[in-house]
């Protein structure tokens, strides 16, 4: 799809050439707005954290009467313990997306979220902002190493992969394609990265769930976002009873997507 996109955009790109030096001056409003609408579309499909144009993106499962809950950025020592605790007690199932490089540092950490039943995922292995506008062969690195530093603390490579950002290229679904991963956006977050209102989180999360939806917290703090996850902590528990009280059951990214998820390999 990404491909075919690519091609339209040159197409666009020709005809605006074409009109600006073949046609009169008249003409150029025309080719002003065939640029523009090229220019739109690519900004939608690197932005909008569902768009499918550069990636087939997963964020909702219509159907299930379950939701997803899933956390990034961790692993991390102040915080992941206490998320893994709450999900626990509460007897939830989750999907983290680890950064590799935090993966590498807390390896007990990632074989805690394996041993409790969680699903790790991959979460690039900087989180640096400008992978994002990576060329190919530097995204591939990124996400492969993130990969191998989940692999050596639980022996299981992912199988998803949620972009620093939701931020996507026109080289990604070839990476993603190549490494045998699926693509995952989120229906609704809890801005848990700016916020430091417990309540509002889970008011925004409990209120914007739909079924089957793909919901999206932090257990790591630091990465472009703030230093502390305490109202993270604060408002699981009230996440987890606002959405049962709606009817809402908890599953894994591949318990709620089991076509896009080959099973880990052991």
């Amino acid at each position: 799809m990404a491909k075919a996109f690519a091609i339209k955009v040159l197409a666009a790109f020709g005809v605006f050439a074409a009109l600006w030096f073949g046609v009169p001056p008249w003409s150029w409003l025309a080719a002003g707005l065939i640029l523009l609408a090229a220019l739109g579309l690519i900004a939608w499909g690197v932005f909008d954290v569902n768009s499918s144009l550069w990636a087939r993106t997963l964020h909702r499962a219509p159907g299930h009467s379950a939701v997803a809950l899933t956390f990034d950025d961790g692993p991390d020592p102040d915080y992941t313990p206490k998320v893994l605790e709450i999900l626990a007690r509460e007897q939830v199932p989750a999907t983290f997306f680890v950064v590799g490089c935090r993966a590498e540092a807390h390896p007990e950490l990632v074989r805690a979220m394996d041993r409790q039943g969680h699903l790790v995922a991959n979460h690039s292995y900087t989180h640096a902002w400008n992978i994002n506008f990576s060329l190919h062969s530097t995204l591939k690195r990124e996400i492969t190493r993130c990969s191998e530093a989940i692999e050596a603390a639980i022996g299981k490579r992912p199988r998803f992969y949620r972009a620093p950002h939701g931020f996507k290229n026109p080289a990604l679904g070839d990476v993603l394609e190549q490494l045998g991963l699926a693509c995952v956006g989120w229906q609704v977050r809890g801005f848990d990265a700016v916020s430091s209102s417990a309540n509002a989180i889970a008011r925004r999360l409990v209120l914007k769930a739909r079924p089957g939806g793909v919901l999206l917290l932090h257990d790591g703090a630091g990465l472009q976002g703030t230093q502390d996850r305490s109202a993270t902590l604060e408002a699981l528990p009230m996440i987890i009873d606002g959405l049962r009280s709606r009817g809402f059951a908890f599953k894994r990214l591949d318990e709620l997507f089991p076509s896009a998820a080959p099973q880990m390999n052991a």
